[in-house]
């Protein structure tokens, strides 16, 4: 099975501190592509769809995409920072069975720090789209992006989002973009492993309690991996797709930043789906994964790394491969 993860839009009403996306020109996915990626993942096993951006609540053809998956019998996840699910909320219970669920971003148990990375009055609009989605019986999760701010007590979010019932929490951390490197939120990789030692352990307790009484599932991202494994995400084992904003078959949904050389962008973009269809997108995608699988084979077997202090974790790895800064 493979889930299609679509860049829909670059919109959105906040300016995030780690935001990938930075100043981009606002544009949308055309929605013809969407159905072409959809129609032609189908054969391949196609089970969800997931919505990021900018802000997925803010492309012009969700209600098309929505139908396009009910109609398609996949199911549909999102990356929200919630602050628009009161004004879509009929949108999202004419598609509750459609929707798998929603990841809304929360950067902290505290309302103080969360809003130093999000902004102003955004905790209080948080905490009231999850009240929403449990009035409607919507399925949602937490999203934290761990960094510098935040990073210290992931537990007590954990504790958060059991006592708002969420049905699981998601941490990633901040990526080396623009945003991140200006506003100096980036984790080390000392940091980084460390983390990841913690998630794990709060990832075994939680799913110790089969009963949820105490713990929701906790979920760890690829972007905190802090491994030498070979194939470090679903992106590389072809279990994720990343369509673009502009209808190509990216790389991966973690590196479609408008601000890089135009080399490194021709790099990251494989193909448009204007140009070839999925099949053949697919096929490229495949080819490009496994140059640079056998390359990460190559870098692990040398012995002229130093193992202790090469960063090996899989986005921060993809990010000095393929030449981004940072």
């Amino acid at each position: 099975m493979i889930s299609l993860a679509l860049v829909t839009t670059t919109a959105c009403n906040l300016s995030c501190k780690h935001c990938l996306r930075g100043d981009a020109t606002a544009q949308q996915l055309p929605f013809d592509l969407v159905e072409k990626a959809v129609t032609g993942a189908k054969r391949f096993g196609l089970d969800n769809i997931h919505l990021t951006g900018g802000e997925p609540f803010l492309y012009e053809a969700l209600p098309e995409v929505l139908k396009l998956a009910q109609d398609n019998g996949v199911s549909v996840t999102f990356s929200t920072n919630g602050l628009l699910i009161e004004k879509y909320v009929k949108l999202i219970c004419t598609y509750k069975k459609t929707i798998r669920l929603l990841n809304i971003s929360l950067e902290s148990n505290s309302r103080d720090i969360h809003e130093k990375i999000r902004g102003n009055g955004t905790f209080e609009q948080v905490l009231a789209a999850f009240d929403i989605c449990r009035s409607k019986k919507v399925p949602f999760g937490i999203l934290t992006c761990l960094n510098k701010l935040n990073y210290q007590d992931p537990i007590n979010v954990v504790r958060f989002a059991k006592k708002h019932k969420a049905r699981q929490i998601f941490f990633s951390t901040a990526l080396p973009c623009t945003n991140s490197r200006d506003n100096d939120v980036i984790l080390s990789e000392q940091q980084r492993s460390k983390l990841f030692e913690e998630l794990i352990r709060l990832s075994r307790v939680s799913s110790m309690d089969l009963l949820r009484l105490f713990y929701v599932p906790v979920y760890i991202a690829e972007t905190i991996f802090a491994s030498n494994n070979i194939i470090m995400c679903n992106n590389q084992s072809l279990r994720v797709v990343t369509l673009d904003v502009d209808g190509s078959v990216h790389f991966c949904c973690f590196m479609t930043q408008y601000d890089l050389a135009s080399d490194v962008e021709k790099c990251l973009r494989i193909v448009s789906l204007r140009d070839v269809s999925f099949y053949d997108g697919l096929r490229l995608f495949a080819e490009t994964i496994h140059r640079l699988l056998l390359s990460r084979i190559e870098d692990i077997n040398d012995q002229a790394i130093d193992k202790k202090s090469a960063d090996l974790n899989s986005c921060f790895y993809c990010y000095k491969k393929l030449g981004i800064q940072v």
